[in-house]
């Protein structure tokens, strides 16, 4: 952005388009009403600068320019040229080399000679000369550069938003959720290609946009396959909904084999991350989006038994959640947790009615959840109303656990 000053013409530099060897000059010529002006401000009022009488019997026969009105020239040079509006003086080495007079004009000088990322600060080599090209003051600077706070917008213009495994249950609630609230919603599926399509279509009657994409979100492959379709048709993925799991077929700890865990953790873990390795680059190019991974409540407190390839596995996703969270904040990306309890969905079915119902009794609010009330809790998540939310997990369990 240009500033402009009397005929000057001022320019502003992005931290990061500044080079070591990168150097500006400008120029002033100092008047009487400089000075005037220069000892009213700082009370400076010694007759070597003041009174001409008193200056003559000096060893320069005139009036000698205040030497840090000279210098001062170099807070317009860092305020306005190098780095420009923004900047924050923070140390200065001076010396003082020869006076100026009324009526010189001098040249300010300024060469960056060192860039430091971590602290956005840089340090400069000055050089003020005066029209006879004698050196008048040089020194060094230390400059800051200030990083002004992002203004929270309002909302991503064009959410568009993957849900993993979104033909049934909380990722098919889920999706009509977001769609109503002006998402467009990637139906991914693997095996529900029928409820996939009648999903899409019950979004696109009502007016919202949905698209269905089948892949195996456990093969890096084509979950890139999947980004690519989605960016042919809309454009980059901003939001993640990972709702996909195996079903949770109860089973004693000793009849489990690893086969049981390594299927859990290929959809579950290994799915959120060939997401993330595939979506996250295009978010941080965007400096915005948001994360939403549907953990369990059964990773906190005693868990069930017979569910432990399952449970497992959905701890290690709150886990890497969380550290998604800490690395991906300070970029504007955002990840949750959305934890349920017992919900009435068809991943259920195969659970003894016995089980469900001392689960009902055992919540405070007498009842399990259904698909709408944990899609409500991710649509929170994702909005704005939850923007300074992350690396949290959000418990969707009636009480059972506080």
């Amino acid at each position: 952005m240009p500033y402009q000053k009397n005929d000057c013409v001022f320019s502003s530099l992005n931290f990061e388009a500044i080079s070591v060897g990168l150097e500006k000059s400008l120029f002033h010529t100092i008047t009487q009403s400089d000075v005037d002006t220069f000892a009213s401000l700082t009370g400076d009022y010694n007759p070597v600068h003041m009174d001409p009488e008193y200056a003559a019997q000096t060893l320069f026969g005139r009036n000698v320019v205040h030497g840090m009105l000279t210098s001062s020239f170099v807070s317009t040079m860092i305020g306005m040229l190098i780095p420009g509006p923004g900047a924050l003086w923070t140390s200065q080495q001076i010396e003082f080399l020869n006076p100026s007079f009324v009526g010189d004009t001098i040249t300010v000088k300024a060469q960056v000679i060192q860039k430091s990322e971590s602290t956005r600060s840089i340090v400069l080599e000055l050089e003020i000369i005066n029209q006879k090209n004698i050196k008048v003051v040089t020194g060094k600077s230390t400059v800051k550069m200030l990083e002004l706070k992002k203004k929270r917008t309002e909302g991503i213009m064009n959410r568009i938003t993957l849900i993993t495994g979104a033909g049934t249950g909380i990722g098919q609630a889920t999706a009509i959720k977001l769609a109503k609230e002006g998402h467009s919603i990637i139906v991914n599926y693997r095996h529900s290609k029928d409820e996939a399509g009648q999903l899409v279509n019950k979004i696109r009657e009502s007016g919202g946009r949905a698209l269905s994409v089948m892949a195996d979100i456990s093969k890096v492959s084509e979950v890139e396959n999947l980004v690519l379709t989605v960016k042919k048709e809309w454009g980059n993925i901003n939001g993640v909904v990972h709702c996909a799991a195996p079903k949770p077929v109860p089973e004693a700890i000793t009849n489990f084999s690893w086969e049981k865990y390594e299927e859990n953790f290929s959809i579950q873990l290994k799915g959120a991350f060939n997401c993330m390795r595939a979506i996250v680059p295009s978010m941080l190019e965007q400096g915005q989006g948001s994360i939403v991974f549907i953990g369990s409540i059964f990773t906190h407190g005693t868990p069930p038994t017979q569910q432990s390839a399952y449970i497992v596995a959905k701890a290690a996703l709150e886990m890497y959640a969380k550290t998604l969270a800490a690395e991906l904040g300070p970029k504007g990306i955002r990840v949750n947790v959305v934890s349920p309890g017992m919900t009435f969905t068809k991943m259920i079915a195969e659970i003894p009615e016995k089980t469900k119902l001392v689960a009902k009794m055992n919540t405070p609010l007498r009842k399990l959840a259904e698909p709408e009330d944990v899609a409500n809790s991710v649509a929170f998540l994702l909005s704005d109303a939850a923007g300074h939310i992350s690396g949290e997990t959000l418990k969707v369990c009636g009480g059972i656990n506080m």
